[in-house]
């Protein structure tokens, strides 16, 4: 069920991850943080004074098919949606053959692939209406994951996707990586924490408590 979380701010609902989506409130349209793995449970928005056709934007957080299985199906339904992803997790997004990189094979689903149109490199900002999502190479779960904040009401949203893990070879995942991305996200200092698959969290106090429990239990 959608829920909003602030200004503009919204979660969609979970199918595989949590999938939230933040309104520009201008000719952007809609974006989306995440894909999750169901067309019909995004189409559910327009239950919710939206319009699905909107969505213009989709950033995925890494290369993971429960963040990136409905891709295929976003882009078979709305052809000019956009799709961004750190150039180091593209390779199994854009390409297909990478089961072990996706987990696809822990789901037992076929990955359809899709491409992006545009590659992160680094740190940086993406502008979109009177949004600027700052994006956030965070490597540690995988070598392209990538946190996104968003500033709305002067308070600081942070899209912080599977700050816990899990973590492993066939994800290529780093833990010392992993410490470097969380101090990373500390030093932020968000109001709030949309995790993604452990629910959001607020005020402030407690988006650093969640980060700092993952930290100290995944120390390399």
């Amino acid at each position: 069920m959608m829920k909003k979380i602030i200004k503009n701010i919204y979660h969609v609902g979970d199918s595989g991850c949590s999938v939230f989506l933040v309104d520009t409130q201008s000719e952007y349209g809609l974006v989306l943080i995440d894909a999750g793995m169901s067309l019909d449970f995004i189409r559910q928005i327009d239950s919710y004074n939206m319009r699905f056709k909107d969505i213009k934007h989709c950033i995925l957080t890494h290369c993971h098919i429960d963040h990136i299985d409905a891709c295929a199906a976003l882009k078979g339904a709305l052809p000019k949606i956009r799709f961004y992803a750190h150039e180091l997790d593209s390779v199994p997004i854009e390409e297909p053959g990478h089961d072990e990189r996706t987990a696809a094979s822990w789901y037992g689903v076929k990955y359809k692939p899709v491409k992006l149109d545009r590659k992160f490199y680094s740190d940086m900002t993406l502008t979109l209406g009177g949004y600027d999502f700052q994006i956030i190479h965070t490597p540690g779960h995988t070598p392209g994951s990538i946190s996104v904040l968003v500033e709305s009401e002067g308070k600081k949203v942070l899209f912080g996707q599977d700050l816990h893990g899990p973590f492993n070879d066939g994800f290529l995942s780093d833990l010392e990586d992993y410490q470097a991305s969380m101090q990373k996200l500390l030093d932020l200092k968000a109001d709030i924490l949309c995790e993604g698959h452990y629910g959001i969290f607020e005020p402030a106090d407690k988006v650093r408590e969640y980060i700092e429990t993952y930290k100290r239990q995944n120390q390399h």
